[in-house]
């Protein structure tokens, strides 16, 4: 079922319950005012008969009927009958006969006043006191007049009910349609959206309306996929360059190798060579499976509590090992006194790739192949690792942890452009961040921040 007819059938509901109840009590309030209208004429004709059959001398039984014949408001079936010690002296109807019993009798004396019905006869039992004596008076007719009116009123109330009900269900449709006439053009406007055509975007509203809330929030979530649409196509074009480098030169050196017998020295170079191409292809696919792993949402792994001055110590062993040039300087003037604020919460093996990778670039860039690494310790750990290279421009700073991105001052160093994107999301993952300070011709500063182990747990 559509949101409109669902939202018809709603309205059409609620308001029928409405009606419902609202007619239900008109009428129980008619039904008990007309009953309660009916039994008070009967109390007045029965006060009324026995004040004229008992206090007024000159009338008697038989005058009194003639008078109540005379009358023009007689009840239809009226019928009242005067009991003195359970003995009938008076009745205005001898055609119609109630059923009175001594019980009967004895419960109105009890009670003073006693209303009752038998079958369709509406019936008032009183006690009238005279002359020391007390008076039965029972006054009892058919309200068919009011069963009438009844009647009527039931009748116009299911009318107007089906009648309103008909006027909501169709101005429930209407004004649905009108209310998600918005809904609809929105519908439209976005099927018109293609994946080749991400560029396009909602038209504002001028109102900030749920409607136009959602319009700006779909727009911004357009620009977020039309923003991954183009790293992604960055991603496999830098992916297919960085691997076909390699794998021309290994087929170039293959096909030159085999136009003509070598000597066992120059195959022994080319073999040297086509080797370090595929290191190069081993080196690059680690990296790219390490960047996917940590890509997807669902990560999981291993955190425990560590030193953060230890795992930098094992870095800079593994940042010599990689290259003999490469030369590394730490500065720690500001260590606490209580070592326990070196402590964090991470994985050894995750935290010493993205610290390498951030370290490793440094000595790249560097003219001298130096880095400066500085560990401070105040309000959370702080890594600095410096340079001396051609720094970064400004417009190039925030491109700088995309995958596979290189700055022109840069392309000359060999490297794929993915570890500082795989380290920025490995310290992502340990609730850090990187942060990079950098001028063109006096290096760069990348800095990672991350939490104490105190900080770690309380967030």
């Amino acid at each position: 079922m559509q949101i409109r007819s669902r939202l018809t059938l709603q309205f059409s509901i609620a308001v029928s319950g409405i009606l419902l109840i609202s007619f239900a009590l008109v009428y129980l309030l008619a039904y008990r005012y007309n009953h309660d209208h009916f039994r008070a004429r009967l109390y007045d004709k029965a006060v009324t008969a026995a004040t004229l059959l008992l206090k007024v001398q000159a009338i008697d039984s038989a005058i009194l009927k003639a008078i109540d014949r005379a009358k023009r408001d007689v009840l239809y079936g009226e019928n009242i009958t005067v009991y003195e010690n359970n003995k009938e002296i008076y009745t205005n109807n001898d055609t119609i006969f109630f059923k009175v019993d001594e019980i009967l009798l004895n419960e109105i004396r009890m009670s003073r006043h006693k209303d009752f019905t038998q079958g369709k006869f509406e019936i008032v039992g009183i006690v009238f006191h005279y002359d020391n004596h007390d008076y039965v008076v029972i006054a009892g007719a058919i309200d068919v007049a009011g069963n009438r009116q009844l009647a009527m009123l039931g009748l116009l109330l299911v009318l107007l009910f089906a009648i309103m009900i008909a006027i909501v269900a169709f101005a429930g449709w209407v004004y649905a349609g009108r209310a998600l006439k918005p809904i609809n053009m929105l519908i439209e406007e976005v099927e018109a959206i293609s994946v080749g055509d991400l560029h396009q975007r909602l038209p504002e509203r001028r109102y900030q309306d749920e409607i136009g809330r959602l319009i700006t929030i779909f727009n911004n979530l357009l620009a977020r996929i039309e923003k991954a649409f183009d790293l992604q196509k960055s991603f496999v074009t830098n992916v297919s360059h960085e691997l076909r480098n390699p794998l021309t030169r290994i087929t170039s050196q293959l096909e030159v190798t085999l136009l003509k017998e070598r000597s066992l020295e120059e195959y022994q170079k080319t073999a040297a060579s086509v080797l370090e191409d595929i290191r190069e292809l081993n080196l690059l696919s680690g990296s790219l499976l390490d960047l996917a792993s940590l890509h997807g949402e669902n990560r999981s792994f291993t955190m425990t509590r560590l030193r953060i001055d230890e795992i930098l110590w094992e870095v800079i062993e593994k940042i010599k090992s990689l290259d003999p040039v490469y030369q590394t300087e730490i500065h720690s003037t500001s260590l606490p006194e209580d070592e326990r604020r070196l402590d964090t919460f991470g994985n050894p093996y995750l935290l010493q790739v993205a610290l390498q990778n951030v370290i490793e670039n440094a000595c790249k860039f560097s003219p001298d192949h130096k880095a400066i690494v500085s560990l401070l310790v105040n309000n959370g750990i702080q890594v600095i690792v410096s340079d001396n290279g051609p720094g970064i421009e400004q417009k190039d700073i925030e491109s700088v942890f995309q995958p596979f991105y290189r700055a022109d001052r840069t392309s000359k160093v060999k490297g794929y452009g993915i570890g500082l994107s795989l380290s920025q999301r490995i310290i992502s993952m340990h609730k850090g961040r990187i942060s990079v300070s950098s001028s063109v011709g006096e290096g760069t500063s990348i800095t990672v921040h991350l939490q104490n182990a105190d900080q770690f747990n309380s967030n």
